[in-house]
């Protein structure tokens, strides 16, 4: 028994030799290698499996009609609501004004002139409205275009607003004295200056025809030379208008006799005057 064990101890000993070197890495990267495989196959098959499921998942959900299109194609009821509901539904939501309608017919609302006009002081007119012509303006002692009317009156006279607005601006100007600007509907603006300081509105007031806005004074310094009167303009859209055409064309108020008498007058003193001013002197008149 004995001699037969013998030859087994130098393999045992070669192996052992093996293991402590080389061997040792080989066997371990053989390991690894084996491990590595084994896992990449695993992983393998399962994404491979993942995907077969995604893809019949997908084919079975197209293949099947929506719950939308067999309730078009039944009209049977999904949800709640059938066909039939919907149409009523559109149906009803087009009879009924839409706040876009109402929104354009509130503009257009407010884009309309106003049809009603008062005069706002009762007086002769001394000052004519002369966009073209070249006036001669004693206090500034040279010839301009008149964009305005001025209608004496007595210092204190109450002036009135000449159609229905909102105040938009109550100032002093260095030119025009103490000022107040009315917007009213249609793109129209009307200004009332030389007043007294102590006016009777405020800016953002809404006011109606014939509110008393103030009263004429003698601020205006570009026109100081004037007797007591009240500066009147008017403006659409930002551009000088006549304001006694304006407010004599209403159809509610026809022009008083006396004004109409004293604008014919100032503009044929006016014209003749003018016609010897020489042009190129024009300035605008403030």
């Amino acid at each position: 028994m004995n001699q037969s064990n013998k030859p087994d101890k130098p393999e045992r000993s070669r192996f052992s030799k093996f293991m402590s070197g080389k061997g040792f890495y080989i066997a371990l990267a053989l390991c690894l290698v084996a491990i590595g495989s084994a896992a990449y196959i695993a992983t393998s098959g399962t994404l491979k499996g993942l995907h077969t499921g995604i893809v019949s998942s997908s084919e079975s959900a197209s293949s099947s009609p929506s719950a939308s299109d067999g309730a078009k194609q039944t009209g049977h009821t999904v949800s709640g609501v059938t066909g039939s509901n919907s149409s009523t539904s559109s149906t009803s939501t087009s009879s009924g004004p839409s706040s876009s309608t109402s929104s354009a017919a509130s503009k257009s609302s407010s884009n309309t002139a106003p049809t009603h006009y008062t005069e706002p002081v009762t007086g002769n007119i001394i000052t004519a409205y002369s966009p073209n012509t070249p006036i001669y303006n004693k206090t500034m002692d040279d010839w301009r275009i008149s964009d305005c009317v001025n209608i004496s009156v007595d210092a204190g006279t109450p002036v009135k607003a000449c159609a229905d607005g909102t105040v938009v601006d109550v100032k002093t100007d260095g030119m025009l004295g103490k000022e107040v600007i009315v917007q009213h509907n249609g793109g129209l603006q009307s200004v009332y200056a030389n007043l007294t300081d102590q006016v009777a509105v405020k800016e953002g007031e809404e006011i109606e025809a014939g509110t008393v806005i103030g009263a004429v004074g003698q601020s205006a310094q570009s026109e100081i030379s004037l007797v007591p009167h009240l500066h009147f303009e008017m403006m659409k859209n930002g551009q000088p208008i006549d304001p006694m055409v304006t407010i004599q064309s209403s159809s509610s108020s026809g022009p008083s006799s006396s004004n109409t008498n004293s604008s014919s007058s100032a503009s044929q003193s006016t014209s003749s005057t003018t016609s010897s001013a020489p042009s190129s002197q024009s300035t605008p008149s403030k």
